[in-house]
C-alpha cells in the first residue's frame, strides 16, 4: 500500500557466506546491498520486479520478487467521501432551484388573474 514501509529480504545457506545486491528491473545501478532492502514510504512508481543477487567465490544466484503498490485506503476513502459530498450538494442545489422555479410559476398563475381583476375593477370605476 502506498506510504507503507516495505522490506525485502534475501537469504541463502551459501558457504562461504554470500554477498547480496538488490536490483530493480529496468535499472542498471544496484538499489542496495545486504540481506535486506528497505523502501520507506513506498510510492506507486516504485512498483515492479526486484532481484536479489547472492554471490560468493563459488558462484552467484538471482531471485526475483514482484512488488505491487496500491493506493492507500485513506486516500481512496477521502476521494470517495469528497465525490459523494459533491454529488449530494449538487443534487440539493438542483432540487432547491427546481422548487423555486415551480413556486415562481405557480405564483405567476395566481397573481396574473388577480392583477387582471384589479385592472378591470379600476376601469369600471
Amino acid at each position: 500500500m502506498e506510504g507503507s514501509l516495505v522490506t525485502l529480504t534475501c537469504s541463502s545457506d551459501a558457504n562461504p557466506e554470500a554477498n547480496y545486491t538488490w536490483y530493480k528491473e529496468g535499472e542498471e545501478a544496484p538499489k542496495a546491498s545486504g540481506r535486506n532492502f528497505t523502501i520507506t514510504n513506498i510510492m506507486f512508481k516504485q512498483r515492479g520486479n526486484y532481484s536479489c543477487e547472492a554471490q560468493n567465490s563459488r558462484g552467484r544466484y538471482n531471485s526475483t520478487v514482484t512488488v505491487n503498490v496500491v493506493a492507500s485506503q485513506s486516500m481512496s476513502t477521502t476521494i470517495i467521501i469528497r465525490l459523494t459530498l459533491f454529488i449530494v450538494i449538487f443534487l440539493l442545489v438542483l432540487i432547491i432551484s427546481l422548487r423555486t422555479l415551480k413556486t415562481m410559476k405557480m405564483n405567476r398563475k395566481v397573481i396574473e388573474p388577480i392583477e387582471m381583476e384589479e385592472r378591470r375593477t379600476r376601469e369600471i370605476t
